[in-house]
């Protein structure tokens, strides 16, 4: 992929990952796949949201006639799935909508497929927040999990960006655009999620009134270092090695579209982009925290009463694994937030 003409990381990444060779058109979540999810591990992740969904439900349902789940970024669906499997007990979920949100083309059937092997309602997958607009929804619920540490990025250092020539990172001034940015975040070395203010902007236009749910790999406040890295065959590589300097790895267009990219998720930052418009947050914490709060004790329960204690004891090891902080540790997190 040799090329003489600059152009900035971001347009790389976008490539890398969404692009006609990029990761997202192949790639596979899970034991055989280049990692885990909770999504992947087990479906009380999913059962867990749903019970707080139902609570939510239950508290401010009264107020919407038209409602909807949209998941974005559900590559095969089983979370939403999950969800409805979880719901299908409310005499409120006949009224409900599942969508998602997803561009790519191979996914979409897959998630359907998914979707039909629990529900006798089909799921609505639809291609953009735009297309979602159109439905005029009273109220959505939206859900995602691992979606923002995928957003084409920027790589920032002290007041220079980084760009792609002739198959080489090289820095130079940033334009002012990305320097208002990297105020606003507060930082001085790292990722800058370019899309993410016109996203939940987008977002916010889809409903009057609206609740997000996600759970990300990130960090309350900036760190001032980059995190950018490769997932492959469950193994990570860091693309600067030291992460305040601007030295990397040499040979990383090698694991072009072959390894996902990621990087840590700024909170403080989402939670500002959140608050313009107009959400206020309903709840942040740690992975393992949130899950339990959020009533995986109830959810054991409705699961041995659905399916059995010997159902249930095979799932315990993975619900385990779902809250061991050295699995899915400290920088683990939920956040959500409302319009409503």
């Amino acid at each position: 992929m040799k090329t003489s003409k600059i152009k900035p990381f971001s347009e790389l990444m976008e490539a890398w990952l969404y692009g006609e060779k990029g990761y997202y058109q192949t790639h596979r979540v899970g034991k055989e796949g280049d990692f885990y999810t909770s999504v992947s591990v087990s479906p009380f992740f999913g059962y867990c949201l749903a019970n707080y969904i139902a609570d939510f439900f239950i508290k401010h349902l009264h107020i919407f006639s038209k409602i909807a789940i949209v998941e974005i970024g559900a590559d095969r669906g089983y979370l939403i799935s999950d969800m409805a499997r979880f719901l299908e007990q409310f005499e409120f979920f006949k009224n409900l909508d599942f969508c998602t949100i997803e561009p790519l083309k191979n996914l979409q059937n897959t998630q359907k497929e998914t979707f039909l092997k629990s529900q006798n309602k089909p799921l609505i997958v639809l291609d953009s927040l735009q297309e979602l607009q159109n439905q005029n929804y009273d109220f959505i619920f939206f859900v995602s999990n691992e979606l923002f540490d995928s957003f084409a990025c920027e790589l920032f250092f002290e007041g220079e960006m980084a760009y792609l020539q002739d198959d080489l990172l090289c820095f130079k001034p940033a334009p002012q655009s990305i320097l208002q940015i990297a105020r606003a975040m507060d930082m001085q070395i790292g990722e800058i999620p370019l899309g993410l203010p016109s996203f939940i902007h987008s977002l916010s236009l889809c409903a009057k009134s609206f609740a997000f749910l996600t759970f990300d790999y990130g960090a309350i406040q900036p760190r001032n270092a980059f995190s950018l890295r490769f997932y492959h065959k469950h193994t990570t590589k860091n693309l600067f090695p030291n992460p305040i300097s601007k030295t990397y790895e040499a040979n990383f267009l090698e694991s072009f579209g072959k390894s996902d990219m990621t990087y840590e998720v700024n909170f403080a930052y989402l939670k500002n982009l959140f608050l313009q418009v107009g959400a206020k947050e309903i709840l942040f914490g740690r992975q393992n925290k949130i899950l339990v709060d959020m009533g995986l004790d109830k959810v054991g329960e409705w699961s041995i009463k659905n399916f059995g204690l010997e159902s249930f004891m095979h799932h315990s090891p993975k619900i385990r694994t779902l809250i061991d902080p050295a699995i899915f540790g400290e920088r683990f997190f939920g956040i959500g937030f409302a319009r409503i």
